[in-house]
């Protein structure tokens, strides 16, 4: 099965090519999606930040990349990249912005591998400098609006290691208020104060 689950303001979108998902579900459209029909359907209204249902484009009897191109095609894509730091008391790093928990994430710079921009980012924002970085962990999608053009910041995320004793300090001019090791039990706590693309993520990786 392949699947991608792109998150907006007020909804998400899932393309995926599973034809067995559940078509009866009150919570979510559900559209079939084939060689008759891809051409006219209009994707881009479920992109908006207007539109507040649920989607599931079933991708059937098509190439699933090409049509998840044609999908996203007025999409501007901006790769980025962060960390899932843990400390050796099994705590993980968050930080604080905009009343949400969130990790330690940014743009790639051009030229830039993944990897390196993960370490990059998590270094500028939180002040850590001791990190062993793990393997890639997986990849979030989410869509807004900038400058009138709609974006889609494809997230890549990687399992990093570092010290719990080593000084945390915000990046503030890039609205962090505060950078702080939390337990799962604590995140699992306070689930509503991060952002659903990312919880969605995070219930793979933890155990929230």
């Amino acid at each position: 099965m392949q699947r991608y689950d792109i998150f907006n303001k007020h909804n998400n979108i899932c393309i995926t090519n599973d034809c067995f998902l559940d078509k009866e579900s009150t919570q979510r459209i559900v559209i079939e999606c084939d060689k008759d029909n891809v051409n006219s359907i209009n994707f881009t209204q479920f992109f908006t930040d207007t539109f507040k249902k649920n989607v599931t484009i079933i991708v059937k009897n098509l190439d699933f990349e090409e049509t998840f191109k044609k999908i996203t095609k007025k999409l501007i894509f901006v790769p980025a990249a962060g960390g899932v730091v843990k400390n050796e008391k099994g705590e993980y790093l968050f930080i604080f912005r905009n009343k949400h928990l969130d990790l330690p994430k940014g743009h790639q710079e051009e030229g830039e591998e993944l990897e390196v921009t993960a370490v990059r980012e998590v270094e500028e924002e939180t002040g850590l400098q001791d990190i062993t970085l793990g393997e890639k962990l997986g990849v979030t999608y989410h869509t807004y609006k900038r400058e009138g053009k709609r974006e889609l910041k494809v997230t890549h995320w990687y399992s990093m290691q570092s010290n719990s004793e080593e000084k945390l300090i915000p990046q503030q001019e890039e609205g962090i208020e505060k950078v702080e090791w939390l337990s799962e039990e604590y995140i699992s706590e306070h689930k509503k104060n991060i952002y659903p693309s990312l919880y969605h993520f995070l219930k793979k990786v933890m155990k929230i």
